[in-house]
């Protein structure tokens, strides 16, 4: 029996074909488990990702909840300095008010006993207006044109008392008091 070059040429052809439909078959499957693998490493990836995210989530509420216990006492501490400092701010408007009102009424006194007696000493004066600058940066502006108005009638009065002479009139200006 003698082979024919064309039984021979389709037997290798068919061999061919098997071969080649065997490794395309083999490459399929081949590729269609890495993809298999690749979904099934993607789909552990995200189940990671997720237990990861909810590990993170616990953790930060664990310590948000441990941070607010610990801050909890604090924050009362804070409060209570906070009404005390208010409770301190008002005794001190308060205070302010007063001195501020004693002030006005230290400085009407002395211009009233300077006026009587018809002199200022330069003392006196220099007191009077470190009461009338006291008077001022504590805010007594309230009154201010009667404080003015006792400022320039104190800086008017002359600085020495005047001299009396028999019948109680003046004659000539003593020299200074300090």
């Amino acid at each position: 029996m003698e082979t024919s070059w064309l039984e021979i040429t389709i037997a290798i052809v068919g061999l061919l074909g098997t071969v080649l439909g065997v490794l395309g078959i083999s490459g399929y499957l081949g590729e269609r488990a890495k993809h298999k693998a690749e979904l099934k490493n993607r789909q552990e990836d995200k189940e990671v990702e997720d237990k990861q995210e909810v590990a993170d989530q616990r953790l930060k509420n664990t310590v948000r909840d441990v941070f607010k216990e610990e801050v909890h006492p604090i924050n009362i501490k804070l409060d209570n300095i906070t009404k005390e400092i208010e409770a301190i701010k008002s005794d001190l408007a308060d205070n302010t008010i007063g001195t501020v009102t004693m002030l006005r009424d230290r400085m009407k006194a002395i211009k009233d006993e300077c006026k009587h007696e018809g002199f200022a000493s330069t003392s006196t004066k220099a007191n009077w207006h470190e009461l009338y600058n006291t008077y001022k940066s504590l805010g007594g502006n309230h009154f201010k044109e009667y404080v003015d108005a006792w400022k320039e009638e104190l800086e008017e009065l002359p600085s020495t008392a005047p001299l009396k002479g028999r019948k109680g009139k003046s004659t000539k200006v003593a020299p200074e008091n300090k």
